[in-house]
């Protein structure tokens, strides 16, 4: 019998019987679907985290992060390690009441030095970023954030030379900050006000340690050796014996990218396991449902066997009408899956990264489930002795 004849036969019975083939159908959909939404969201969370982290950790970078953390430990680094080739300290975080003109907004407030500027990867787009004179002074200046300046000064309206008070401090904007949008925390980064490191320790925090620092180091590749050799320094500064638990903690380039790899490798692996168990569940309904589709079409397959149909007629008419189901399912799941990672994708700012393997497996797998519970179903109905079917 001529398959093509076969296949259409196949598609007239799936679209006589809408509601089974339903079904039939939505586990499959379901199933592409939370496969390609969980690796294409995946894909693009990785891509803008690494981008964003990079911003903080760009290649060669360490930070030192310790409550006691002091000038005069960053300049014990600088001495003892070569390989360190600029450095930054940073103060903050901690939320002020910023007012202005009878405005009120909480914002981040953070204590940078000149050389934050390179060091911590972010500059001005208006004005003049800090300067030693800056720093020695413990200036009363400040550097804001793009939408927070909007929100306190208006739209369109010049930040520069405003004065805003920080708690009850009052502070003179020099800058605008560049623009950096949501950091990986989910913090808005251009709601943030920059002062000097110094004013912010003795006018605001009131306070001699310096909380963060920021080193670069020459080797990119041996920035984890790097690390552990400025452990050792902050460990006899810090007067830390051996045993004692350390009170900082060291984090690099390499450190932070293997853990955003990692991350991504369990939602992914999470997100196959869902979808595989929503497959699995697909398949049994499948059999189930054509199982007794076969015990429904008995005299048909009778009819058929004695008009000349051959086992295997038979069962690929069967085969195929699971395999048509489960593909065109497998389609529509795909595209279920990308318009949901395109909605989420809207709402966390985040990129969809589509892959032509991804769709190419999440296929396949809708083509196994057909096939894998379409064997049964079609064995079935092939093995079946027309006389005892045309009864």
């Amino acid at each position: 019998m001529n398959r093509k004849l076969l296949i259409q036969s196949s598609l007239r019975i799936l679209l006589r019987n809408k509601l089974r083939t339903l079904f039939m159908s939505v586990g499959v959909m379901i199933g592409v679907g939370t496969l390609i939404a969980g690796q294409s969201l995946g894909a693009g969370v990785e891509k803008e985290i690494k981008q964003r982290v990079n911003k903080i950790f760009s290649p060669g970078s360490i930070m030192l992060v310790s409550s006691t953390l002091t000038y005069s430990d960053v300049e014990a680094i600088e001495s003892q390690l070569d390989q360190v080739i600029a450095s930054a300290p940073r103060w903050g975080y901690a939320e002020f009441e910023i007012s202005f003109q009878g405005s009120n907004r909480k914002a981040a407030v953070f204590g940078h030095t000149v050389e934050g500027e390179t060091v911590w990867n972010r500059s001005v787009t208006e004005g003049r970023f800090f300067t030693s004179s800056d720093i020695s002074k413990a200036a009363r200046v400040a550097l804001i954030g793009h939408r927070l300046a909007e929100l306190l000064f208006g739209e369109g309206n010049d930040a520069i030379d405003q004065e805003i008070m920080i708690g009850s401090v009052p502070f003179r904007i020099i800058g605008v900050l560049e623009p950096q949008g949501i950091d990986p925390h989910g913090e808005d980064r251009d709601e943030d006000i920059f002062v000097p490191i110094t004013t912010a320790m003795q006018r605001l925090y009131k306070s001699d340690y310096i909380g963060i620092a920021k080193l670069i180091v020459s080797d990119i590749e041996a920035v984890d050796d790097d690390a552990d050799e400025i452990a050792e320094i902050l460990r006899e500064e810090h007067h830390i014996a051996v045993g004692e638990d350390e009170d900082f903690a060291i984090y690099t380039s390499k450190f932070v990218g293997r853990m955003i790899q990692k991350a991504n490798k369990v939602l992914t692996v999470y997100m196959m396991v869902a979808a595989a168990v929503v497959l699995l569940v697909a398949a049994i309904v499948i059999a189930s449902i054509m199982l007794v589709v076969v015990r429904e079409r008995i005299a048909e397959i009778g009819l058929r066997k004695a008009l000349g149909a051959t086992e295997q007629n038979i069962s690929f008419q069967f085969l195929a009408e699971v395999v048509t189901v489960t593909l065109i399912s497998g389609v529509l799941g795909i595209g279920l899956g990308l318009g949901a990672a395109s909605l989420v994708s809207m709402h966390i700012d985040m990129p969809v990264i589509v892959n032509l393997n991804q769709v190419a497996m999440a296929l396949g797998a809708a083509l196994a489930v057909g096939i894998a519970s379409g064997i049964a179903p079609a064995r079935k109905a092939a093995r079946l002795d027309p006389v005892e079917a045309l009864r």
